[in-house]
């Protein structure tokens, strides 16, 4: 009885260490470079342009672009995202001054757009811990200076909010808006996001950073590129669930 007893013991107690110490979740990047399109959008110098509503799927994630709560407030729905491909040279800049150090696609939100990401089949969470972002000059020139900030949002499991934000980068030595890493704080990038809502706002000279086409400042716009998420393995939790009920079940048997 003792030495079944003290195989078990050890039989669980090594299928618990292996749980403990392989990792709890996989880690992946959205980087926009393998989009699949939900509805067909529209293609314009290579670039793929999104109007309010529109989603797409990157490495197991399904986006959603959104218009403004102020368009939408008047029941209207425009270009509100698109894909630019900053290796192209006619991508992006017949409309917008474009961001520069990144010549891989990436995701740009527009007159005052937002971009919603949530696990593709809106079942299950994931984690953000860091992303590259820039400000998406509505046009060229502009003096040198930061015009506003990146908003996230996150829905977690329990439907609660949490919030974080970011000034944008002043401008690099061409004059244009460059892109820069966010590394979120650990408080933030360990949560379970249900959703991750990401946009922008701009400062309006009195001390507020607003979301209003309405407002007498530039559109909110930016752009994001290579989020890094992590997901839960499929399994973790039941294993580590078994491991946790034999070491009760050792007990037992032991106080017996």
């Amino acid at each position: 009885m003792k030495l079944q007893l003290k195989k078990l013991a050890c039989a669980v107690l090594t299928s618990t260490a292996a749980i403990l110490a392989a990792p709890a979740a996989h880690a992946d990047f959205i980087s926009f470079e393998a989009v699949t399109n939900v509805v067909t959008p529209t293609l314009s110098a290579g670039d793929t342009i999104y109007t309010g509503g529109q989603s797409f799927k990157d490495s197991g994630f399904k986006m959603t672009v959104n218009d403004s709560a102020f368009w939408q407030s008047l029941g209207a729905s425009g270009q509100a995202g698109a894909i630019f491909d900053g290796s192209n040279p006619a991508s992006c800049n017949q409309v917008f001054s474009c961001p520069s150090g990144n010549l891989s696609h990436y995701f740009g939100g527009e007159n005052d757009g937002s971009l919603t990401i949530m696990r593709d089949g809106g079942v299950g969470f994931f984690s953000v811990s860091s992303l590259n972002f820039a400000f998406l000059a509505p046009l060229g020139g502009l003096p040198d200076g930061v015009y506003g900030q990146l908003r996230l949002t996150g829905l977690l499991t329990d439907g609660s909010t949490v919030s974080a934000a970011k000034d944008f980068a002043g401008q690099d030595q061409g004059g244009n808006f460059p892109f820069a890493n966010w590394l979120l704080d650990p408080e933030f990038s360990r949560l379970n996001l249900s959703s991750l809502t990401i946009d922008a706002c701009m400062f309006d000279g009195a001390g507020n950073c607003v979301n209003d086409a309405s407002a007498p400042v530039f559109l909110a716009q930016f752009a994001v590129d290579d989020l890094q998420v992590e997901v839960p393995l499929p399994g973790t939790a039941p294993l580590m669930l078994l491991g946790m009920a034999g070491l009760a079940m050792i007990r037992r048997r032991r106080a017996q």
